[in-house]
């Protein structure tokens, strides 16, 4: 009984850890002022009711994430086989590639895309704004450590999260305004970083340089 509660505490400490590193690398706050920004740039005269084109975006972009969530979090331990790719190595090359992302989410005012033409739900809403390099770097890695299952749990739990501030952008970014969802972003950018040094960490002493 002892062991298969402690079992259960381990695995809920694994989604926990799992949900809050891809939510944090997916950064929805800092996407919600550019989302807003492309969709205004559609609504017209006859369509004057962006809630309901923020609705249909986002449910666009949403199956787009879904659907790249759960490609990374099933197939990552694949091609890590299939390039002959060690864990130690890919923890710290993805902890290399996080502090990159966190650095960039610290300097950069929200998240920009150009958009040339086509529908943006996908591109670059859903990738590369969401579900970047970053967040799929980190469900290889995670999906090597913990199991696919595991991965893909955890990256709902983070999806969820995510549709909901994508859904209610247009409320969050009006009471809220700019400042305060930049705000988040920097915050999320401390996490990702904190992310990427335990990362490179555990790779080290996986390699037993430390």
């Amino acid at each position: 009984m002892i062991d298969f509660v402690l079992d259960i505490s381990q695995k809920f400490s694994e989604l926990l850890t799992i949900a809050v590193s891809v939510f944090a690398i997916m950064d929805p706050p800092a996407a919600i002022p550019t989302l807003i920004s492309y969709i205004g740039s559609l609504t017209t005269s006859e369509d004057t009711g962006i809630e309901r084109v923020i609705v249909r975006i986002v449910n666009k972009a949403a199956a787009a994430i879904l659907f790249l969530l759960a490609l990374f979090s099933l197939v990552g331990e694949y091609v890590l086989k299939v390039f002959n790719v060690s864990l130690e190595s890919l923890r710290i090359a993805g902890g290399l590639l996080l502090i990159i992302l966190a650095v960039d989410m610290l300097l950069a005012k929200e998240k920009t895309e150009e958009v040339k033409s086509g529908d943006f739900a996908v591109v670059p809403v859903a990738t590369p704004l969401i579900v970047g390099p970053g967040t799929m770097s980190t469900l290889i890695v995670y999906s090597r450590i913990y199991g696919p299952i595991i991965t893909l749990i955890g990256a709902l739990m983070a999806f969820a999260v995510t549709y909901v501030m994508l859904r209610y952008s247009y409320k969050a970014l009006k009471y809220l305004g700019k400042s305060v969802l930049q705000g988040l972003g920097k915050f999320m950018a401390i996490i990702v970083a904190s992310i990427a040094v335990e990362l490179i960490l555990s790779g080290l002493r996986g390699l037993g340089v430390i």
